[in-house]
């Protein structure tokens, strides 16, 4: 059964294992940004260059960390991950 996920969760992991995030500066910079899709759900882009790369470290880093994690390419979008956990 799917459980409540917080943002602040998924972003932990990622700063803890060296990417940083584009919102948590005093200056814009490339990196991750999280958002609360719902309490199971967290979507998650990369905002700077080589976007689909970071995308595929995150997702393989999430997986290793427990959580489930799908690609998603909505037309017209920018590419992101739908995470949530087990």
């Amino acid at each position: 059964m799917t459980r409540s996920i917080p943002a602040y969760a998924v972003t932990d992991t990622l700063t803890d294992h060296g990417h940083p995030s584009s919102t948590h500066r005093h200056t814009w910079a490339p990196g991750h940004r999280v958002h609360q899709a719902s309490p199971r759900t967290i979507r998650l882009w990369h905002d700077g260059p080589d976007e689909e790369q970071h995308l595929d470290e995150y997702a393989v880093l999430l997986r290793a960390a427990g959580y489930i994690v799908i690609a998603e390419r909505p037309a017209g979008q920018r590419p992101r991950l739908r995470v949530t956990h087990r």
